[in-house]
């Protein structure tokens, strides 16, 4: 007997442990497998100021590295730098950022793919924006415009000395983005059966509380990984572009926290106001009372 009312507990523990992780492998199975998808959370970010200013100041410093005009350098910088400022927020910019956004989300899925061993750090070409910063300027007129090179220009969106375990964290994700939701099933069911007779709405309720401090879970897991993401950054990476990526990024996860504890606590109570209605309808004692009898009740039998 105690065995059986004790393993309910157990079980929905383990629903607790298991809803954070089910969140975040679902969402790198449709975050990180879907390139469409991916484009389409980032695409907002092309109006943010503090992307379009990081991207400005990291084109002009890739572009001068390339080009030597002598005593006219530090005019065609500022010239450069200034084209690249107006350049960003204009309709090619915008088709420029899906393209590297396209391109980063593949080199991010290659990265963790990847065996264990492949390198430190993810990579991302910025050839596609300046091939488009080029022609715009050349149409416009600029002055030396046709000398900038448009070559492959390699910025390290991450360097870490763990990105071997994120590989073997990205192969667990994919794995489990199928057999956690369907183990949260079986958990819960089993935990609302095996609960003792006139104790299951009571279990019922717990499972829902089980998923509110999931959600709390998975909240902390994000909140954790924001300071982490943001300490690995290069130093040469604005820290609010930085910010900006990554909220967006993780947007889905959030409202999925949201959505699990407001979905868990709204079982919870309306599974605990059920029986706590059952018992006052019983008899005039409280749920309390009537718990208390159903507990003499099953020891009896």
């Amino acid at each position: 007997m105690l065995l059986r009312r004790l393993l309910p507990a157990v079980l929905l523990a383990l629903v607790a442990l298991l809803v954070p992780v089910g969140a975040v492998a679902v969402w790198s199975d449709v975050e990180v497998e879907d390139t469409g998808r991916y484009v389409a959370t980032m695409a907002p970010l092309a109006e943010d100021p503090d992307v379009q200013k990081a991207v400005a100041t990291r084109l002009t410093s890739e572009i001068m590295k390339q080009i030597d005009l002598g005593p006219l350098q530090n005019g065609a910088e500022r010239l450069i730098g200034e084209a690249a400022r107006s350049f960003a927020g204009t309709e090619p910019y915008r088709k420029a950022w899906n393209t590297v956004n396209r391109v980063t989300h593949d080199a991010f899925r290659d990265a963790l793919a990847a065996e264990r061993g492949s390198g430190d750090r993810v990579r991302l070409d910025l050839a596609p924006v300046t091939a488009e910063l080029k022609q715009q300027l050349k149409d416009d007129g600029v002055p030396f415009a046709g000398r900038i090179p448009v070559a492959r220009t390699d910025l390290t969106l991450v360097k870490t000395d763990q990105l071997d375990t994120w590989r073997s964290g990205y192969a667990f994700l994919k794995a489990a983005a199928w057999w956690v939701p369907v183990a949260v099933a079986l958990l819960v069911a089993g935990a609302v059966v095996l609960s003792v007779r006139g104790r299951r709405l009571p279990a019922l309720a717990a499972a829902g509380g089980a998923f509110v401090l999931g959600a709390l879970l998975l909240a902390l897991i994000l909140a954790v990984a924001h300071n982490l993401a943001l300490s690995s950054l290069p130093e040469d990476v604005s820290r609010a572009a930085g910010e900006a990526v990554y909220s967006t990024a993780t947007g889905g996860l959030r409202t999925t926290a949201w959505w699990l504890g407001l979905g868990g606590l709204a079982v919870a109570l309306a599974a605990g106001g059920t029986w706590w209605v059952r018992g006052r309808r019983v008899n005039s004692g409280t749920p309390s009372d009537q718990w208390a009898r159903e507990d003499a009740a099953a020891h009896a039998r």
